[in-house]
């Protein structure tokens, strides 16, 4: 139960530090305000017949907090686009910020003038702040041809503009465009992959952390009961506080003598044989602390040793250990 907290702990850290770091991500994609950029440009078809059309699929780039207008506001009088059929996909965020849309529409062409370096431009949705308003992009090559055969005098001008079917069907729809993970998806996977790394470092040794036991040792051992009665008591009271706060699972460190008694006598793995020693320490130590109280000199080497005899007594057994976690 103790590592399932821990784990949570970190968990919960590490779910913390990313939601800081995506914030801001997503807070310098705001400042920035950068216009939003074309990342490919297609042709369903690159040949087309006079009178016939093609469908142009782009993907843009935008900052997530900017939207598009699928209609083009200028275009080459030669290819006109039929609005009615446009579409427009929004993707999901990314992890930067941004998001992929996708725009569908058919273009019309009617002559055969050469498209090379031909431009359109999309709107962009306003905003409050001074920004971009149109996005401009260089349309791909695209090839308008006649029908072999042209009657003498159609009776109908445009007639004979759709007397060749194109290779495929008017407005046929490309493949849809690969959908993103949303966010919350990355920071749910960023979040498992690295708890469960830290949980096998851990498990496999190689990550070691030093059993509250040990530390507790460790500290125990620095004290000195020369020190002054104020100091050595504080610094002891501490150690057991930190001690069995980890060991046993308990907020103990902020609680008053009182409360921390009460705690410790009714914890079902604390044995009863320690509760009525520490509760005298516990007495001593506030009247030294509160009371300027000096107690006799062989006091300070006495606490010491009962709080290193509970600790001991109160470290687990390997088999223990396995139990309880």
């Amino acid at each position: 139960m103790k590592s399932f907290f821990t784990v949570l702990k970190i968990t919960l850290l590490v779910v913390f530090l990313l939601g800081l770091t995506f914030g801001y991500l997503f807070f310098r994609v705001w400042q920035k305000n950068e216009r939003p950029k074309v990342v490919s440009s297609s042709w369903t078809e690159t040949e087309i017949l006079l009178g016939h059309a093609s469908n142009l699929t782009l993907e843009i780039e935008m900052p997530w907090h900017r939207k598009i207008i699928p209609f083009p506001q200028s275009y080459p009088e030669s290819l006109i686009p039929v609005l009615n059929e446009a579409e427009l996909t929004e993707g999901s965020l990314s992890p930067l910020g941004t998001k992929i849309w996708t725009i569908r529409i058919p273009f019309v062409a009617t002559n055969t003038t050469d498209l090379k370096s031909a431009t359109a431009s999309f709107p962009l949705k306003k905003t409050k702040r001074i920004s971009p308003s149109t996005l401009n992009l260089n349309l791909p090559p695209l090839r308008v041809i006649t029908p072999k055969k042209i009657p003498d005098a159609p009776r109908i001008p445009d007639g004979f503009l759709t007397e060749q079917e194109p290779k495929k069907k008017l407005l046929e729809k490309p493949n849809p465009p690969k959908k993103q993970i949303d966010l919350w998806v990355w920071v749910l996977a960023i979040s498992t992959l690295i708890t469960l790394v830290i949980y096998l470092l851990k498990r496999t040794g190689i990550i070691k952390t030093t059993p509250p036991w040990e530390k507790a040792l460790t500290n125990l051992s620095k004290l000195d009961p020369q020190d002054s009665p104020v100091a050595f008591y504080s610094k002891l009271t501490d150690i057991l506080k930190n001690y069995t706060s980890e060991r046993f699972s308990f907020r103990g460190r902020s609680k008053t003598s009182s409360e921390f008694l009460q705690i410790l006598k009714n914890h079902s793995l604390i044995p009863n044989q320690h509760f009525e020693k520490l509760e005298s320490f516990a007495h001593l130590s506030d009247q030294v602390k509160f009371a300027d109280y000096i107690p006799d000199s062989a006091k300070a080497p006495e606490s010491l040793e009962l709080i290193k005899v509970f600790v001991n007594e109160t470290t687990p057994t390997p088999e223990n250990l396995k139990a309880e976690d």
